[in-house]
C-alpha cells in the first residue's frame, strides 16, 4: 500500500491504495485525485462551473450540468425534504431555497424558480471522497482510504484505526471498516477561512451546535448527516440517521 498527499478542496487530501502492483497503485491514486479535482472544478461555491452557471441563469432557464452535479443535487433535495427543510445548501442571503431548484429525472438538467446561490460545503467534500473511492476501485485497488480534511472513507481489509480530533486538543480513536466518517463542529479560530458557520436552512438562523461525528455507508451521507445531527432536533436527527444506516457520536458521549 502506498500513500500520497496533495492540497485540494481547500484542505489536504490523503489517499492510500493497495493494488497488485505499485505502478497500479500510483495510477489509481492519480485517478482518485483527478476525480477530487473535478468535483472542486464543478462545485466550488464561487468558482465551480456548474454552480456559477446556475447562479447566473435566468429564472426558469434550463441549465445542463455534469452528471455528478445532478447526483449531488438530488441527494441534497432528498435530505432537504427528509430534514423538514433544515438541511439546505442555499445561502440565506439569497431568496431561493433548495425547493426552488428543479431537477429533471433521467437527464442532467436543472432550473431555478427563484434567485439562488448554492454553497455545497456541507456535503461536497464527502461527495468528492466517494468519487475518489470509486476511482480507486475501478482502477484495480482492493483496499484504500481517502481523507479529505477529516471526511474519511475506507474500503477493503483490514479495518483502519483513525483519530478524530475533539475540542480542546483531545482525540478519539475510531475503528473504521468499509464505511465513512465525517466531523462537524461550531466555527472556531482553527476553522478554514471559507467556513461560514452553520445555520438552519428553513429559517437562516445561525446555530452554534456542538462537536459531532457521523459514520455512514458513504462519505456523502456522513458529511451531510453530520450537519443534520448538529442542526436538527434530536428525535428528527435520530430518525434521519437510522433511515440511512448512520450513527452519530457527540462530544459528551465520547470517552
Amino acid at each position: 500500500m502506498i500513500q500520497r498527499v496533495r492540497a485540494a478542496l481547500g484542505t489536504f487530501v490523503s489517499i492510500e491504495a493497495a493494488a497488485t502492483a505499485e505502478t497500479g497503485e500510483l495510477a489509481a491514486i492519480n485517478g482518485a485525485f483527478a476525480a477530487i479535482e473535478k468535483v472542486g472544478a464543478l462545485l466550488h461555491p464561487t468558482s465551480g462551473s456548474d454552480l456559477r452557471r446556475l447562479r447566473s441563469a435566468r429564472i426558469g432557464e434550463p441549465v445542463d450540468v455534469d452528471s455528478w452535479t445532478h447526483e449531488i443535487l438530488r441527494t441534497c433535495r432528498e435530505l432537504h425534504a427528509e430534514s423538514g427543510g433544515i438541511f439546505d445548501p442555499c445561502l440565506p442571503a439569497w431568496p431561493g431555497r433548495m425547493r426552488d431548484i428543479e431537477i429533471e429525472e433521467g437527464r442532467a438538467r436543472i432550473a431555478k424558480r427563484a434567485d439562488v446561490a448554492l454553497d455545497l460545503g456541507g456535503i461536497a467534500k464527502g461527495f468528492a471522497v466517494d468519487r475518489a473511492i470509486e476511482a480507486l476501485r475501478s482502477l484495480g485497488c482492493g483496499s484504500g482510504l481517502v481523507n479529505a480534511g477529516g471526511d474519511v472513507r475506507a474500503f477493503g481489509p483490514p479495518p483502519r484505526e483513525i483519530l478524530l480530533r475533539l475540542p480542546f486538543g483531545r482525540a478519539y480513536a475510531l475503528r473504521l471498516g468499509d464505511e465513512a466518517v465525517a466531523v462537524s463542529e461550531p466555527k472556531s479560530e482553527r476553522s478554514p477561512a471559507e467556513h461560514r458557520g452553520f445555520y438552519r436552512g428553513d429559517t437562516g438562523e445561525p446555530v452554534a451546535g456542538r462537536w459531532v461525528a457521523v459514520t455512514a455507508p458513504t462519505a456523502t451521507l456522513a458529511d451531510a448527516l453530520s450537519k443534520c445531527a448538529l442542526l436538527c432536533p434530536p428525535e428528527a436527527a435520530s430518525a434521519l440517521l437510522a433511515r440511512h444506516g448512520a450513527r452519530a457520536m457527540f462530544d459528551v458521549e465520547v470517552p
